[in-house]
């Protein structure tokens, strides 16, 4: 498992990354939601927050084809996290710790 911590207008959030599964969760979304694959209710779970989730989520997290399928050719874990990290850094995030979990 890999956790990303990044911060984003004074905002810190995590993405999580197990088998190939990426995970969300910030300040005001605890439980965590996955992003790839999409979760099939996450706009409805933002949409039910009553703008305790900004709406901005949904288009920072909306991903173009050429994205998607760069995102399924990755191999391994590692390789999903830099382009996480490249992805965040691209919508103005900024990493904070890069920790990497191996289980034996």
């Amino acid at each position: 498992m890999i956790n990303l911590v990044f911060t984003i207008n004074r905002e810190v959030f995590r993405i999580s990354i197990d088998d190939k599964t990426i995970w969300y969760s910030d300040r005001k979304w605890k439980k965590a939601i996955r992003l790839i694959p999409k979760d099939n209710n996450f706009i409805l779970k933002i949409k039910l927050s009553r703008n305790a989730i900004p709406y901005s989520l949904i288009d920072f997290f909306d991903l173009t084809s050429e994205e998607q399928e760069e995102y399924s050719n990755c191999e391994t874990d590692k390789e999903l996290a830099e382009i996480c990290i490249r992805d965040a850094k691209k919508k103005g995030a900024i990493l904070l710790k890069n920790k990497s979990q191996d289980v034996v």
